[in-house]
């Protein structure tokens, strides 16, 4: 097993696309990485903001930034199958100096700060 290397992904989706078809967008995104044997970090959902100009005559789109660890070959095959969605305006990845924290960790060090 190669060493697994943490990238941020940058997503942006049709502004009508319905909650349901972004949540199968991302889960899409989970099965991929969980496939590969994957660390899935967070997930922020920033929501429907305006674009800075117009992008296939489209204004707005829902923007989510994904974390995660993962080999070079399951981010290949990530933008793949984000390049082929319909739905799917623009993503961008990007490779990250320090590792991604997984979603259980994060949540445990939350815990623990809320209980001091």
């Amino acid at each position: 097993m190669t060493e697994l290397n943490s990238y941020e992904l940058m997503l942006i989706l049709r502004p009508d696309t319905v909650d349901e078809a972004r949540a199968a967008i991302l889960d899409r995104i989970k099965e991929i990485v969980a496939a590969d044997q994957g660390v899935m970090g967070k997930i922020d959902e920033w929501g429907k903001r305006r674009f800075a100009y117009e992008i296939a005559h489209m204004t707005e789109g829902y923007y989510y930034v994904m974390y995660f660890n993962v080999e070079p070959k399951t981010l290949d095959e990530i933008t793949r199958v984000l390049g082929i969605t319909d739905a799917v305006v623009r993503n961008m990845p990007v490779r990250l100096e320090d590792p991604v924290a997984p979603v259980a960790a994060v949540a445990a060090v939350a815990a623990t700060t809320t209980e001091e």
